[in-house]
């Protein structure tokens, strides 16, 4: 008897020392990640990334399912009303944001649980063989001169690359005519046919036709130039320092997941953001790593909401 209670108190420690383990019960079936735009971009790349990093992780099929339109409000919609149990996920972006604080009674910082964040990528203005211009400066005196004749593709009526550059617009005091698309894919072909006279998208969208001279660069964001295209200026170079935005994307789910369902997930997406192959993903896409707590998600999402409530004044 006293042989049997020893094991006992000895398998009792080993488990209160144990490492942290995943969440009792889950997953056990397969898990779902709700990609709000159409195949082939960034967003789509990166959700396929994370899930095939989970389901090797997590011993689950991830499956991706890609639900484009409104500028990721579609997808954003399903994923917060789906039930917060932990096998419905969203990649969120900056584009859901801007897009749900459009919306009455909509609000992705409390009707989301932050899961663990991914990426930024900085933006940059591109003008096709439709523009005639070298500069930033000769496309805002051409917008300037002939007010609305300008055209730039975004990425959807009231999202981030559109408000992006209707903030531009108001700080270089020009009018520009706005065409939304569906996806980075439709966008830039009708910019690289010269349908269109420019775009602001992801600097991984515009870098390898910037680097072969189909489109030119005008302007990068971020405080120093990019090292993948060292000779594209900065817009704070070129009298434009308050135009600093940038595309992110995370991982969320719907209001009211359990605490330790979020921790088995967040832990696995930080130890997949860690692995040599998505560090070289990242990378391959002019892409900096955000990783950190759900906390820490929380409280960017919140600046970031605030700092594009201002830009939509």
């Amino acid at each position: 008897m006293r042989c049997r209670w020893t094991l006992a108190a000895v398998a009792a420690c080993l488990f209160l020392f144990a490492p942290p383990s995943r969440a009792a019960g889950y997953p056990e079936r397969s898990i779902t990640i709700v990609v709000p735009w159409p195949p082939g971009g960034l967003t789509d790349n990166l959700g396929r990334m994370v899930a095939q990093k989970l389901g090797k992780r997590l011993g689950v099929s991830v499956i991706v399912d890609n639900r484009p339109g409104a500028s990721a409000l579609i997808g954003s919609e399903y994923v917060m009303r789906a039930a917060p149990d932990g096998y419905t996920l969203l990649v969120t972006s900056s584009d859901g944001t801007v897009k749900m604080l459009q919306v009455p009674d909509a609000d992705p910082v409390t009707q989301f649980t932050s899961v663990g964040m991914l990426a930024s990528v900085p933006v940059a203005l591109a003008a096709g063989p439709k523009f005639k211009g070298a500069t930033l400066r000769d496309y805002i005196d051409a917008a300037r001169k002939n007010p609305g004749t300008i055209s730039y593709a975004s990425l959807g009526e009231g999202g981030a690359t559109n408000y992006g550059m209707e903030t531009l617009s108001k700080e270089a005091g020009m009018r520009l005519m706005h065409i939304p698309y569906k996806g980075t894919a439709p966008a830039l072909t009708d910019v690289l046919s010269g349908q269109v006279d420019s775009t602001l998208l992801s600097l991984q969208s515009l870098r390898a036709y910037i680097q072969n001279g189909r489109l030119r660069g005008l302007a990068v964001t971020g405080q120093t130039r990019h090292a993948d295209v060292p000779d594209l200026p900065t817009f704070a170079e070129q009298g434009y320092p308050r135009f600093d935005m940038s595309l992110w994307y995370g991982i969320a789910g719907p209001k009211g997941m359990p605490p330790d369902v979020v921790k088995t997930l967040n832990e696995a997406i930080r130890a997949a953001l860690a692995e040599p192959d998505f560090k070289k993903m990242l990378s391959d896409a002019a892409a900096e790593t955000l990783s950190g707590t759900p906390q820490d998600m929380d409280a960017f999402i919140k600046t970031q909401a605030v700092k594009w409530k201002e830009m939509m004044k």
